[in-house]
C-alpha cells in the first residue's frame, strides 16, 4: 500500500471556501511563529558564549542554513499566503468558477509548501540541538 505524502490535498478539492480561508489564517499565524523561532535561533547562535565554543566552519554552515530558510523559504511563503488571502477576496467579489478552481489549486500548492517548510525547520532544529549538544 502506498502512503500519501500529503493526504489532506484531496480534501482541499471539496472543502468550503470558508474552511480554506480559516486554514490560510492559521498558516499566517504559523508563519509568524516560525519567523519568531528563526529570530530566536539566530540570536541564540550569536550569543558570545555559544559562538566562542563552536568550530567556525560548522557555525557558519548552521548560520547559512538559517539565513537560507528565512530568505528563500519562509519569506516567500509568507508573501504567497498574504497574496492568497487577497486572491480569495477578489474571487469572492467576482464569483468566477474558474477563479475558484485556480484558488483551490493555489491553496493545495501552498499546503504542500507549508508542510515542506515545517519539515525543513524541524530538521534544522534537530541539527541545531545536536550541534549544541556535541560542543
Amino acid at each position: 500500500m502506498k502512503t500519501l505524502e500529503y493526504p489532506k490535498t484531496d480534501y482541499l478539492l471539496s472543502a468550503s471556501l470558508e474552511s480554506l480561508h480559516t486554514e490560510s489564517l492559521e498558516w499566517n499565524m504559523e508563519m509568524d511563529f516560525l519567523y519568531d523561532e528563526i529570530t530566536f535561533f539566530y540570536k541564540l547562535l550569536h550569543k558570545k558564549e555559544l559562538n566562542d565554543r563552536f568550530p567556525s566552519a560548522e557555525f557558519a554552515a548552521v548560520e547559512r542554513e538559517l539565513i537560507r530558510i528565512n530568505s528563500e523559504e519562509l519569506d516567500p511563503i509568507r508573501t504567497a499566503i498574504k497574496k492568497h488571502e487577497s486572491d480569495l477576496a477578489a474571487m469572492l467579489r467576482s464569483s468566477s468558477p474558474t477563479g475558484e478552481e485556480n484558488y483551490r489549486e493555489e491553496h493545495r500548492n501552498l499546503y504542500v509548501r507549508v508542510s515542506d517548510l515545517n519539515k525543513l525547520i524541524r530538521k534544522f532544529k534537530k541539527d541545531v540541538f545536536s550541534f549544541v549538544q556535541k560542543n
